[in-house]
């Protein structure tokens, strides 16, 4: 296991109790260049080293990385002060992919979780104050549900506790095995 992957487990362990921990941003490009950035949530992670998000093959973010499948990942703990900086490689996984994965993460989801999947298209305008209406079953996956393998290529890891803070760039060398070297902050 790469060091920097024993970190982000040990920072995982030490904030399980904070909800929040649970959550990063992710940033896309789109065909012009414009950045977005928008927080999404951790629903693991792969023995490859790849974090695992889903999503909705209807929104910006999936046709963004379907354009470009290079993302950034910022994930900052606040109980343990330290940022995880991810440079990532992502693969859009849908149904007609890989059936019993995206089943399975949707299977984890709660009613709830699931409603949002079925409410419609993700920006479109809603035109009055109405509650949304449920379109499709929770024990069928929509074909929109998606998951997102973001395999890590590099890690900038920041901890700012401490005087002086510590800072470690982590990358795969030619043999793909990771290697360390510590920044100045």
């Amino acid at each position: 296991m790469p060091q920097w992957r024993q970190g982000l487990t040990k920072s995982l362990h030490q904030t399980r109790s904070m909800p929040e921990s649970r959550y990063f941003q992710l940033a896309t490009v789109d065909g012009s260049g414009t950045p977005f950035c928008r927080t999404v949530v951790f629903r693991g992670m792969t023995d490859e080293n790849q974090l695992v998000v889903i999503s909705d093959t209807r929104t910006e973010k999936y046709s963004q990385l379907e354009q470009n499948a290079q993302a950034q990942v910022c994930w900052y703990f606040s109980k343990s002060r330290e940022q995880y900086r991810f440079s990532c490689l992502a693969t859009l996984i849908t149904a007609s992919q890989d059936v019993d994965l995206v089943k399975q993460h949707w299977n984890k989801l709660s009613d709830a979780g699931k409603k949002q999947f079925l409410w419609g298209e993700p920006g479109t305008p809603r035109n009055d104050g109405t509650a949304l209406q449920i379109e499709g079953d929770f024990d069928v996956v929509p074909p929109h549900f998606c998951v997102i393998l973001l395999a890590i290529e590099s890690v900038d890891y920041l901890n700012l506790r401490g005087n002086p803070q510590s800072r470690e760039w982590h990358q795969k060398d030619a043999n793909g095995n990771w290697v360390s070297q510590s920044l100045i902050p």
